[in-house]
């Protein structure tokens, strides 16, 4: 409840023009921002944030702990891919800031991005968002705050 309040006041202190964005971090290792037109709602439960725009849920971003059993957050990235490739569903690499590296499922209309910080090991970052909104989102990710 924290933190939307804070979000909340957030929006309200930065103005009101449509191309700010906010940022949004749902842990320390990550964060993307989002254009302040794009939102007018969000939800955040543990490693979870999601976006609403017209009482409606448009994308979610979900922190997701890599598996012990996996040597790294590539290796699991890279496990992942070849998973969702084998369920016929189109994977490509992402265009990320340095530091980053994912690929996109993109399933018709909503595609999902998988993100791993190159110096964090323990956790994923999950984009889904619609077609209009998921490259722009995504090619903001940056380390968290």
């Amino acid at each position: 409840m924290k933190i939307i309040v804070t979000l909340l006041l957030a929006l309200v202190f930065t103005g009101c023009t449509s191309t700010q964005s906010i940022s949004f971090s749902p842990n320390v290792n990550y964060a993307v921002s989002i254009e302040k037109k794009h939102i007018d709602a969000v939800r955040s439960d543990t490693n979870d944030v999601t976006i609403f725009q017209n009482e409606t849920a448009v994308g979610f971003l979900r922190i997701e702990p890599v598996p012990d059993d996996a040597s790294s957050a590539s290796e699991f990235l890279d496990t992942l891919r070849s998973i969702t490739d084998k369920n016929g569903v189109k994977t490509e690499s992402m265009q990320l800031p340095t530091g980053f590296s994912g690929f996109a499922a993109r399933n018709p209309g909503h595609p999902t991005g998988y993100v791993t910080h190159d110096e964090n090991a323990d956790s994923i970052l999950v984009i889904s968002f619609p077609d209009a909104l998921f490259d722009k989102i995504a090619g903001t990710v940056s380390p968290g705050i």
